[in-house]
């Protein structure tokens, strides 16, 4: 009886915590920082999609902490007949870096479903074939790239790309198109 008192009071809690973790997450932003930044991950989801990932939370947060943890983890490998390797679930507790709140969980999500790489990474990846530092590279130079370089695209594939990419002048600006993958169309 007392130890179920004292999970109740555990629980309570942790659940206060999470609806503190944006507050928390603010304040040490501006002492060092941050690995991941993390904005409005709220903005990147309608409230339908919000409420499926807070569905999706409670299923695999196993003890009901708000916080998913190893423990967690072992538990969904268990319920669907696998075994947990311990090495995989740190590598995926890694991926966030605090505590995996719902927050968190909805960051990771946000950035996997909006793209699989960073900005920072694709832009890097424009810059290495940027010989002049511009932001810019040749339409027919990239269609080249996309073509003919590593996992090929297709021309109709090309043509569906080249409808929303910034391109002026044959030239198509990398910068404002990492922006538009990442975020995607801005309203004006």
């Amino acid at each position: 009886m007392a130890k179920d008192k004292e999970k109740k009071e555990k629980k309570e809690k942790k659940e206060e915590a999470p609806a503190e973790a944006p507050a928390e997450e603010a304040a040490p932003a501006a002492k060092e920082e941050p690995k991941k930044k993390i904005g409005n991950v709220f903005a990147l989801f309608n409230q339908s999609q919000i409420q499926e990932f807070k569905e999706a939370f409670a299923m695999i947060d196993n003890d009901r902490d708000g916080i998913i943890g190893a423990d967690d983890l072992a538990a969904i490998y268990n319920s669907i007949g696998r075994e947990p390797d311990p090495k995989v679930i740190k590598e995926m507790l890694a991926e966030s870096p605090d505590k995996l709140n719902f927050t968190h969980f909805l960051t990771l999500f946000g950035e996997k479903l909006h793209g699989t790489d960073s900005e920072t990474a694709l832009r890097d990846a424009f810059v290495m074939f940027d010989e002049d530092k511009k932001g810019k590279l040749g339409e027919e130079y990239v269609k080249d790239l996309l073509m003919n370089v590593g996992d090929q695209f297709s021309k109709d594939e090309v043509k569906q790309v080249w409808k929303e990419a910034p391109i002026e002048g044959g030239q198509l600006d990398y910068l404002k198109f990492v922006a538009l993958i990442k975020r995607g169309k801005e309203e004006e």
